[in-house]
């Protein structure tokens, strides 16, 4: 994801009412962390339910909290923004006047920033694989 090509993939990918399905955080030895995240969503092209495997390399920021409550199941809002060398991910984002700041990323309870992110999607397995 660069800032020339988060717009068009936020765009051809509806994240609202998708969900979060996994999040993992590796820790390589001089690379830094790595952290996985995968996510339903709506592939507008197509109007069909895809599989999204995002992948952050040099993690520096990330938290990933659930509060007392009702579990939420389905994502609400998500942004991405570029702020120095991070490119942040927001799982969790609410509607805000002007464009997000990084405090605005900071304060959710569902994000990560990495130095890079790369997404693909992900095939569903055949029956019988």
């Amino acid at each position: 994801l660069t800032p020339s090509s988060a717009h068009s993939f936020l765009k051809r990918y509806q994240l609202r009412g998708g969900r979060l399905t996994r999040f993992r955080v590796r820790r390589p030895a001089a690379e830094g962390s790595t952290a996985e995240v995968h996510l339903s969503a709506r592939d507008t092209e197509n109007n069909t339910r895809v599989r999204l495997r995002v992948v952050f390399e040099g993690v520096e920021e990330f938290r990933f909290q659930r509060r007392p409550g009702p579990a939420r199941e389905r994502l609400n809002d998500v942004q991405i923004g570029f702020f120095g060398p991070l490119v942040y991910l927001n799982l969790d984002a609410f509607p805000e006047d002007g464009p997000p700041k990084v405090m605005d990323f900071r304060a959710s309870d569902c994000f990560l920033a990495g130095r890079t992110a790369r997404w693909e999607v992900v095939e569903r397995k055949a029956a019988g694989d």
